[in-house]
C-alpha cells in the first residue's frame, strides 16, 4: 500500500496528471469540431504541459538545491528535459499559424516563470494576473492551436467559443485558488484574499451560468458533457476550504476533463 502510495504522489507531482488531463482538453476540442489531428500533435500537447507545470513549480527549487536534490526530484528533472526535447521535436508537426498561436503561449510561460530583469517578479508572483495567465495558455494550446489552421478567425462563433473555453479553465482554478488561500504570500492579490472565499464562490457560479449559456448558444449538441463537468466543478467550488486535503484538488478537480472526454469517446461509440 505504501509503494501505491508514493507511485500515485509521485504521478501528480511529475505533472503526469495535469498533463493527461490538459491532452484531454485538447481532445474534446478534436471531438467537438471533428477535425483530424494526428498523434504527433497529441504527443506535443502531453509532453510541452509536463514540461512546462514542472518547470513552472521546481525551476526555483532545481536553482537553488541543485546539489541536494533527492531521486525523484533528478527524475522528475530528467523526465522534463526529455519532455522538453521530445516538444522542440514535434514542434515540426504543426502549421506556420499553429507555431504562432505556440510561441504565444510560450511567450506566456516565460514571463509567467522567470523575470526578464532580476529586479522584476514574474508574472506568477503577480495573484491578479496569474489566474488570467494560466486561463489564456490552456485556452491557447487546448482550443486555439487545434482550430487555427482550419476555421474563419472572422466567424464570431469562433471568438465567442475562444471566451466559453477561457471562462471553463477559471472556473476550474477557482478551487484550486481557494485551496492555496494559506499558503500563497500574503503579497499576493489572488481573489480569495481580494474579495474573500465566498464571493469567489459567488463569483464562479455566475462563470458557470455564463459559460453554460455560451455552450448552449454556439455549442448545443455539447450541452450535456459540458454541463456534467461544470457542475462537477461547482460541487468542487462550492465544497472547497482552505483546510482540504491537497488530493482533492490536484487530482479530483484536475481529472474533470477526463470525465468529459470518457463522456465523448461513449457517445462517439453510440454507449451515451
Amino acid at each position: 500500500m505504501k509503494q501505491l502510495k508514493r507511485f500515485f504522489d509521485f504521478y501528480l507531482k511529475s505533472s503526469l496528471h495535469v498533463a493527461f488531463m490538459v491532452l484531454c482538453m485538447f481532445e474534446i476540442t478534436i471531438f467537438e469540431y471533428d477535425f483530424k489531428t494526428v498523434l504527433e500533435e497529441r504527443a506535443f500537447i502531453f509532453f510541452s504541459s509536463l514540461a512546462a507545470y514542472n518547470l513552472v513549480k521546481y525551476l526555483s527549487f532545481f536553482n537553488k538545491n541543485i546539489h541536494q536534490l533527492s531521486r525523484n526530484i533528478k527524475i522528475i528533472g530528467a523526465m522534463t528535459g526529455i519532455s522538453l526535447s521530445v516538444s522542440a521535436y514535434l514542434f515540426v508537426y504543426f502549421s506556420f499559424e499553429q507555431q504562432f498561436v505556440i510561441f504565444l503561449a510560450t511567450l506566456f510561460l516565460v514571463l509567467y516563470t522567470i523575470p526578464l530583469n532580476p529586479s522584476w517578479v514574474n508574472l506568477r508572483n503577480i495573484g491578479s494576473i496569474k489566474i488570467h495567465i494560466v486561463a489564456v495558455c490552456w485556452t491557447l494550446l487546448t482550443f486555439v492551436v487545434p482550430l487555427v489552421s482550419q476555421i474563419d478567425l472572422n466567424n464570431s462563433t469562433f471568438w465567442f467559443s475562444v471566451l466559453q473555453r477561457y471562462l471553463w479553465i477559471i472556473l476550474a482554478i477557482l478551487p484550486f485558488e481557494i485551496a492555496d488561500f494559506r499558503t500563497d504570500s500574503e503579497d499576493l492579490d489572488t481573489l480569495p484574499r481580494v474579495i474573500g472565499v465566498s464571493r469567489t464562490k459567488i463569483l464562479g457560479y455566475l462563470i458557470f451560468v455564463l459559460t453554460l449559456f455560451l455552450v448552449y448558444v454556439n455549442r448545443p449538441n455539447f450541452l450535456f458533457v459540458y454541463t456534467i463537468m461544470l457542475s462537477l466543478y461547482v460541487y468542487f467550488l462550492a465544497t472547497s476550504s482552505v483546510n482540504q486535503s491537497s488530493y482533492r484538488t490536484i487530482f479530483w478537480v484536475e481529472a474533470v476533463p477526463f470525465v468529459g472526454w470518457i463522456i465523448l469517446f461513449l457517445k462517439l461509440q453510440d454507449y451515451v
